[in-house]
């Protein structure tokens, strides 16, 4: 199948860059993540390398962020790539929601969910899932691209709490979307 795209940039304010990411990235990443989730320090760069040096995680291919014109990190997505499902998990900036940044991230995420599929044999992975912090912005955006909102799985809970990196002292749960991805 060809593979059919849609620049997420689109999504974008003027000025605003969209990039992938490299190990040295992982502070800014580190500190947008804690800046969302309003904790003291609750995520550690250790612990998301770890998870962006595993065997089938490129943060080059598997990572989006987005830049303001300052050139500050404002938005994050990643997508991982297991034998289960893909997992797509990001967040925004609080200051910098509502100007397409989600949507721009979420649409690269599902493009690249798409790209991978292409190489896959048809039926090899069930629907991918997208983990935000439980937000009305994050819950408008996922329904306005066709996500649902699931009750996961307690073994998924595990996944997004652990491998994801979400503290065990998080101040909020996350919430968990799936959509079908056609290809």
């Amino acid at each position: 199948m060809a593979l059919h795209y849609h620049s997420p940039t689109r999504y974008l304010p003027d000025r605003y860059t969209f990039y992938g990411a490299t190990l040295n990235d992982l502070p800014m990443v580190v500190y947008l993540l804690n800046q969302r989730q309003m904790a003291p320090a609750a995520f550690r760069v250790e612990d998301l390398r770890v998870e962006w040096q595993s065997p089938r995680f490129n943060p080059a291919m598997d990572v989006r962020m987005v830049f303001d014109p300052r050139e500050y990190l404002v938005g994050f997505i990643q997508v991982s790539l297991d034998n289960e499902h893909p997992f797509l998990w990001g967040c925004v900036h609080p200051d910098y929601e509502g100007r397409g940044i989600g949507s721009a991230l979420l649409s690269w995420g599902e493009a690249r969910v798409r790209l991978e599929l292409d190489s896959l044999p048809s039926g090899a992975w069930s629907a991918p899932h997208f983990a935000a912090l439980p937000v009305q912005r994050a819950h408008e955006l996922c329904e306005s691209l066709g996500w649902r909102q699931i009750k996961p799985e307690k073994k998924e809970m595990k996944r997004v709490t652990g491998a994801l990196h979400l503290p065990e002292n998080a101040s909020r749960a996350v919430d968990v979307f799936e959509k079908p991805i056609e290809y």
